[in-house]
């Protein structure tokens, strides 16, 4: 039964849902008990990457957390040294494409993030709780993935 097609459809669409479920009112229950902001809406498409396509290079864990950090910091850096026009968005946005693909690390999402802090929707003190909700998503897609690989081995 375990090498039916739509046996293991199924197996990865639950688990994907829960996976995204679990990890993001974990993450929503400790923002709020903590008072601070640690959901973004690039965490929605990076759920996706990790629950729905989880062997994706995309999906890495190092691609992820290295995206989104050159996301931030390169959008902290067109914040604080230019005037935030959309021709210096657009430049900023157009080097951590370019730094991710150089590197390696390419993470769509961490476009999304890089576009949340140049509107100035993240500032430096609420990285670190976003990074911290961040390593809990990424936990889980592991895990997730992990439970999927051993329900559907043959």
């Amino acid at each position: 039964m375990r090498n039916n097609k739509y046996y293991q459809h199924i197996i990865e669409s639950v688990l994907a849902g829960v996976g995204a479920i679990i990890s993001l009112s974990f993450i929503g229950l400790i923002a709020q008990e903590a008072g601070t902001m640690m959901i973004i809406a690039p965490f929605g498409a990076t759920a996706v990457l990790l629950f729905s396509l989880p062997s994706s290079p995309l999906s890495r864990p190092l691609n992820i957390v290295s995206g989104y950090l050159i996301a931030s910091i390169m959008g902290a850096i067109i914040l604080t040294y230019s005037d935030g026009t959309w021709l210096y968005i657009g430049i900023g946005l157009g080097i951590s494409i370019m730094l991710m693909q150089l590197l390696k690390v390419l993470h769509p999402p961490a476009g999304a993030t890089y576009l949340v802090v140049t509107q100035g929707e993240l500032t430096i003190h609420s990285i670190a709780p976003i990074f911290i909700g961040l390593l809990i998503l990424i936990i889980m897609g592991v895990g997730i993935k992990k439970i999927q690989n051993n329900l559907l081995a043959d």
